[in-house]
């Protein structure tokens, strides 16, 4: 009986115990006997969100859990770090590249292990927002990549691991034309490419977004500048500058930036460029406007080689330069230029200097009187030597060598009254009386009344 009683004693002293803890911790500890650990008396939140974890979906929480103390309702993890999510979750961190909260093995500071309102048991409600956490990409970006502002960070970046620099999920030089296809058919097939657009996307690019269109790091020109510094030498530096260079964004009116089928990633042909502004006269100073080009050349019969070719660089520059007009090398501004040859340095590019330096000659020059070498004549002065532009027309012109039906003199434009025929030809110009020349039979001027100096002043 004693036997009995004290068996008695001793399940009656159970309940009690059972009960004061129970009252103790009740909000923690079910009332009721329990097979799994999410039901209506305890955790029983952890199936009312969005997404559940596998094992709590289906009661398995001994997967992770092992009981520890069942009167205190305490249980430990049945791996330690992450090993426990890498028991079911195989190698997260198997790429050389390793997230920081994956090598750390604090898969919780991401993730809710039981339940979430969001996939992937974010613990917050969008993988964006979880991202943002840490990595605080959009803040000041007037701009976003539409990607982020999706909030689509792993369409770019692995979670986890990656065998690529900063997890992304491709290569670099894959990764941007997966989504902008056009920019990838260019590169493909276009003979010249911008050096960034082979695979350095983010030399000019901000992946996440930017203060600027385009997701640009900057503005042209500054951004250009960054790598072309020879560019910005000439484009500051120069004593004449083109306008277009030095206005933002003024780089991307003649070049594109990632690939061309014309040299130097022209947008299009030099001349159709130029043509962009140069079809109408521009402005270069408050006293000076530049005359239109196509007004220049329009219906003329013989064009100056570069303009034929199309080919405005043979004698300008883009960007800037020492020389009026842009000019390659020296040209002179003025009628009369003292001769030298560095002041006809830009013709010489393409024309024979000894045009004006031999006196006679049978061969050099069809503007000659017999032997005598009329370029010599009117070039070699010290000090009112004719320039180029005192008789050709520097375009193009409806005379042969283009030759100028008039010539502009400070306020009068003055006519050339050239004539051409087989053997030479006659200049009937304000600069002296009517004169003829003929290489078979030269004509006299031996006689006062007509002698060629070209000296007398205007």
């Amino acid at each position: 009986m004693s036997g009995v009683i004290s068996r008695h004693g001793i399940e009656l002293g159970l309940v009690v115990m059972l009960c004061v803890s129970t009252m103790t911790l009740a909000v923690e500890k079910p009332v009721t006997p329990q097979t799994t650990c999410v039901t209506e008396e305890c955790h029983a939140s952890y199936k009312t969100q969005a997404v559940v974890h596998g094992p709590v979906s289906l009661g398995e929480c001994k997967s992770c859990h092992d009981s520890d103390n069942p009167a205190e309702h305490t249980y430990k993890m049945t791996r330690e770090g992450r090993d426990l999510c890498e028991y079911c979750h195989l190698d997260p961190a198997a790429e050389q590249n390793v997230h920081e909260p994956v090598a750390k093995g604090d898969c919780l500071q991401c993730h809710d292990p039981h339940s979430s309102a969001s996939k992937f048991l974010m613990r917050k409600d969008s993988v964006a927002l979880q991202c943002a956490e840490c990595h605080k990409v959009t803040e000041g970006k007037k701009h976003l990549h539409g990607p982020t502002a999706m909030g689509e960070c792993s369409i770019c970046h692995a979670a986890h691991s990656s065998e690529n620099a900063s997890l992304l999920t491709m290569k670099p030089t894959d990764l941007c034309v997966a989504c902008h296809v056009v920019t990838q058919e260019e590169i493909a097939k276009f003979e010249f490419v911008h050096e960034p657009a082979k695979g350095d996307c983010i030399g000019c690019h901000d992946p996440h977004g930017a203060e600027t269109t385009k997701m640009l790091k900057g503005d042209a020109p500054d951004l250009c500048y960054a790598c072309h510094e020879a560019v910005q030498t000439i484009a500051e530096n120069s004593k004449h500058q083109h306008g277009v260079v030095r206005e933002a964004g003024g780089c991307l009116k003649c070049h594109t930036p990632h690939a061309s089928t014309v040299r130097y990633l022209m947008k299009d042909n030099p001349e159709t460029l130029c043509l962009n502004c140069h079809a109408e006269p521009q402005a270069i100073s408050a006293d000076e406007v530049l005359p239109s080009f196509t007004s220049e050349i329009k219906d003329k019969k013989f064009l100056h080689g570069p303009v034929q070719d199309k080919t405005c660089s043979g004698c300008h520059v883009a960007h800037g330069s020492d020389n009026h007009r842009l000019l390659q090398k020296a040209y002179p501004e003025l009628f009369y230029a003292p001769y030298n040859p560095e002041n006809y340095a830009l013709c010489f590019s393409c024309h024979s200097e000894s045009i004006v330096q031999d006196a006679k000659t049978i061969d050099l020059t069809g503007f000659r009187n017999g032997d005598m070498n009329l370029h010599y004549l009117h070039v070699n002065k010290a000090e009112r030597g004719r320039t180029c532009r005192a008789c050709h027309e520097t375009h193009g012109s409806n005379l042969p060598s283009h030759l100028r039906e008039a010539v502009p003199y400070g306020m009068w434009n003055m006519p050339l009254g050239f004539t051409k025929n087989e053997d030479g030809g006659s200049c009937s110009s304000g600069c002296h009386m009517p004169k003829e020349y003929n290489r078979i039979a030269p004509v006299d001027y031996t006689s006062s009344q007509a002698a060629p100096s070209g000296n007398a002043p205007i």
